[in-house]
């Protein structure tokens, strides 16, 4: 069987495209390529560009897969990430056609059972327990034979690592900073209020839309608050060490609401410095420093940042959970305050428009808005779109400086005593206009030698 067999029997037995498409596909195909072109490349591309297939399905077809692409009545569309535990999937509702995230827990954890399921089992449940627009809401959980998945709201738009690390981004401003965390608290008091605790908040974690508006993610390290037996095994570190709390790394069964506000204060420094509280080092220098030192002083480090909003983050980055907030509403009405652009101008004067605002991220486009090549292009072989060529690298920016003026020459005028600035004049005159200094030494030397000679000569006639 050659590859344009292969690829369309594969297209037809997977259940992605129709096997009357795909057989006018390959009539038209046949017709239209080159006769060195690769068939089933053009044969996917035309697939591609006609909407039938994206281009994770098409890479998977043509590697011989048939199976995968629906799961729970949704069509998987491409791979969107991949966490700790599962990997993560846009997918399509073949009801609607809304999109959703999938999030499956890899088949090999499934197989091994025990911990692995038990804990995505946990997180299946605890994710429907909190319910507000500013967490990342699930639609729905099952199993599949022996795949198991959540169905996730699908959120466009950047994490907030991106917004200020990514091209274009940049920390933000104390107002704005403001108003987002008052935004992204909310969410995380209705996780609090239905007793889950976090553990895993950082700036990767905090999705937000094209609106602006916050969405935190990912509960799968999230405990509930009356849990006794922990599935947290001693000594075993859970979260991220940039952003963990000092008690959860020393035992995150013990971590409650304060640890999540310790998490938030590290987030909050990042969005205001641009970078995390102790960046940089290793596994083992990174826990000590959580647990034992404190970070620049924010003030210092952050533009436009006074030191009455810093206590905030040094509050909220209390080694002590007795010496933080006690919860998100106690820090909400300290956040608040800083919203008032009057109140705000008024204590950060003008540094209070010193740093870049808050801008919203681009709306992420649908596959057929990113491929290559333009409107009624013949199929060719190519499979890529831009988001296959992967976000850009951050590059160094060149630095600009203004030309200089342009300074004046000093010439020396052929018919000039003295050098004169802007008139043109040849090159020897500008060569002794240049050394005029050197003959007026050479001048000055023969005249004092002179007149030593001429006093000498003096000296001794009247001596004689």
């Amino acid at each position: 069987m050659g590859k344009v067999d292969a690829l369309a029997a594969n297209a037809v037995r997977s259940g992605l495209v129709a096997p009357e498409v795909v057989e006018r596909a390959r009539a038209k195909v046949a017709a239209g390529a080159p006769a060195d072109a690769e068939g089933a490349e053009w044969l996917a591309r035309f697939l591609i560009e006609s909407g039938y297939l994206t281009n994770y399905q098409a890479r998977k077809l043509l590697a011989g897969a048939t199976k995968g692409f629906f799961l729970g009545g949704y069509r998987i569309l491409r791979r969107l990430g991949e966490g700790g535990m599962g990997k993560v999937y846009l997918a399509s509702s073949e009801e609607d056609g809304a999109k959703v995230a999938v999030k499956v827990l890899p088949p090999r954890k499934a197989v091994e059972g025990g911990q692995a399921v038990a804990r995505f089992r946990r997180e299946m449940d605890l994710s429907r327990r909190a319910v507000h627009p500013n967490l990342a809401k699930t639609i729905d959980v099952g199993v599949e034979g022996d795949v198991y998945f959540m169905v996730m709201e699908y959120v466009p738009g950047k994490s907030l690592y991106e917004l200020v690390k990514g091209p274009g981004g940049g920390p933000f401003r104390v107002p704005d900073a403001a108003k987002f965390f008052l935004k992204v608290l909310d969410g995380l008091d209705a996780a609090h209020q239905a007793n889950l605790v976090h553990r895993d908040i950082k700036p990767s974690n905090i999705m937000v839309t094209p609106d602006g508006e916050p969405k935190v993610l990912d509960l799968g390290l999230a405990r509930t608050l009356e849990e006794e037996g922990s599935m947290t095994r001693p000594n075993v570190v859970l979260g991220t060490l940039d952003y963990a709390s000092p008690e959860q790394l020393v035992d995150a069964a013990k971590a409650d609401h304060r640890s999540d506000l310790y998490s938030i204060g590290c987030t909050l420094y990042f969005t205001l410095a641009g970078q995390a509280p102790f960046e940089g080092g290793d596994l083992i220098n990174k826990m000590f420093k959580q647990r034992m030192d404190d970070p620049e002083p924010l003030e210092r480090l952050a533009k436009g940042v006074p030191s009455a909003f810093a206590a905030i983050v040094r509050k909220l980055m209390a080694k002590n959970p007795a010496e933080r907030y006690r919860n998100c509403s106690e820090l909400k009405v300290d956040l608040a305050r800083w919203t008032d652009p009057a109140v705000s101008r008024a204590i950060l004067g003008a540094a209070a428009e010193s740093a870049r605002a808050f801008r919203p991220p681009i709306p992420e486009l649908d596959e057929e808005d990113l491929r290559l090549g333009g409107e009624g292009e013949e199929p060719g072989s190519s499979l890529l779109t831009l988001r296959d060529l992967g976000g850009a690298e951050p590059a160094n920016a060149p630095r600009h400086f203004p030309a200089p003026p342009p300074r004046p020459a000093l010439v020396l005028s052929e018919d000039d005593e003295y050098p004169t600035r802007g008139r043109p004049t040849s090159m020897s005159a500008r060569i002794f206009g240049e050394r005029r200094w050197l003959l007026q030494w050479i001048v000055v030397g023969v005249i004092l030698v002179v007149l030593l000679i001429l006093a000498w000569s003096l000296f001794f006639s009247k001596s004689g």
